[in-house]
């Protein structure tokens, strides 16, 4: 049982859904994706644990693969959500939107140092995702005086997500992939004036 927020915000932090198998293999970065139907589905849950969540507002990255299921959650709260350019996902530079594969092909050495310095290396042209997670840190400062005792759901998606997360709590940003969630996964931050703990993660997982 999580407890009730007072002193602290409590921050329902939602990978968006599984994609379409067309996006597996694609490095889809800030762009756009359509939703798996096992997507369409986690939804569905998302809708069936909101019920019962005094949620005070709903923020999204634009990307509509986010943001159609932040709508479908703060419809459900009789709220519009919140979409903010700063949410969105690490910009991919020149490999955005093409097939690893090909990139992979073309840019094996420069792929390679991208993973093995994962999170301080920009793709060509991108950004790496310290920057992309400064972005979601600076949409933070500007609300968390807001939201100060409620509770807030943010669609994000999982690279940005984890690695806000681990700023937040204090965490190295190469260690963010601990806080790694599945597609449709729901972590919860509760944050203080002062620091920051994990009131749950993956919040779904035991559910028969």
């Amino acid at each position: 049982m999580l407890p009730e927020t007072t002193d602290f915000c409590r921050l329902w932090l939602c990978r968006h859904p599984e994609l379409d198998i067309t996006s597996h293999s694609r490095a889809v970065g800030d762009g756009p994706a359509e939703l798996s139907r096992r997507g369409r589905a986690q939804v569905l849950r998302w809708l069936e644990i909101g019920k019962a969540l005094p949620v005070e507002s709903v923020h999204s990255s634009p990307q509509p693969q986010c943001l159609g299921p932040a709508r479908a959650l703060a419809e459900a709260q009789q709220k519009e959500a919140i979409a903010d350019e700063r949410l969105r996902d690490q910009h991919m530079g020149r490999w955005q939107g093409r097939e690893w594969a090909d990139v992979m092909r073309d840019e094996d050495g420069a792929v390679r140092t991208f993973f093995s310095e994962f999170g301080d290396c920009k793709a060509p042209g991108g950004e790496s995702l310290g920057d992309a997670v400064e972005r979601v840190l600076q949409w933070w400062t500007g609300w968390m005086p807001k939201v100060l005792g409620k509770q807030i759901v943010v669609v994000m998606p999982g690279s940005v997500l984890s690695g806000f997360a681990a700023a937040m709590l204090g965490m190295r940003l190469s260690r963010c992939l601990s806080l790694n969630l599945p597609h449709g996964g729901i972590g919860v931050l509760d944050v203080f004036q002062n620091g920051c703990r994990i009131g749950a993660w993956n919040v779904d997982a035991l559910r028969d």
